[in-house]
């Protein structure tokens, strides 16, 4: 059983969010209204995954995640707002959390972030994408790297949040090979994550 802990001080967007997640399969979901008490929750309970609300008071959401990463550095978050996402990119990037989710994403795409989150893997929204899409300068890129249709293939499916199980399933070659290839493509594209190597290949047209 995976224990999720939702903390919103807003009670009616809390229970809301909570009936949402009920068909996550295997999942015990608790709530929190108080960001100050989280971490005394911690203390008596194990969480795995923590869907946080940005705008909070005492502690706002991004406060409190790095307060949970420290104490708890496994711990996956990922944090949800009302407002827009790209003003968080850092956030992703520095890898100070595990997702982004708008307050207006359906009930599917929520679900997908969790199970993507859940897997290791960071699923981005469409328009997170696109805005990603029209940077120009991230600092990490500043030579031409050249890469083959085979990494631009695989980086596409990454993009599409397929698992490396499901990437290996559809270009033909074992789940080992498909580690080997994003192990060279995180150092030449010098990033550190599925999500950075995505931002990265947007940036640079090489993917949709």
């Amino acid at each position: 059983m995976i224990d999720i802990l939702i903390v919103d001080d807003h009670p009616v967007v809390l229970d809301g969010t909570k009936t949402l997640l009920q068909d996550l399969p295997n999942v015990q979901i608790d709530t929190e209204q108080d960001s100050a008490a989280v971490l005394s929750r911690m203390d008596a309970q194990a969480f795995r995954l923590f869907l946080i609300d940005i705008n909070m008071k005492p502690i706002n959401g991004i406060q409190l995640s790095e307060m949970i990463k420290k104490k708890q550095p496994e711990a996956l978050i990922l944090l949800y707002t009302g407002y827009e996402l790209s003003d968080y990119y850092e956030l992703l990037i520095e890898k100070k959390v595990d997702g982004l989710l708008s307050k207006l994403a359906t009930k599917q795409q929520v679900i997908q972030t969790i199970e993507a989150a859940l897997r290791g893997d960071i699923l981005l929204a469409a328009d997170f994408l696109d805005f990603v899409q029209q940077r120009t300068n991230l600092q990490n890129v500043q030579q031409e790297i050249l890469l083959s249709a085979k990494e631009q293939e695989i980086l596409q499916l990454v993009a599409q949040g397929c698992t490396n199980k499901a990437i290996a399933s559809a270009i033909g070659v074992t789940q080992r090979t498909v580690e080997n290839y994003l192990s060279k493509l995180f150092v030449k594209l010098n990033v550190e994550s599925r999500a950075e190597a995505v931002i990265v290949a947007k940036e640079k047209a090489w993917i949709n």
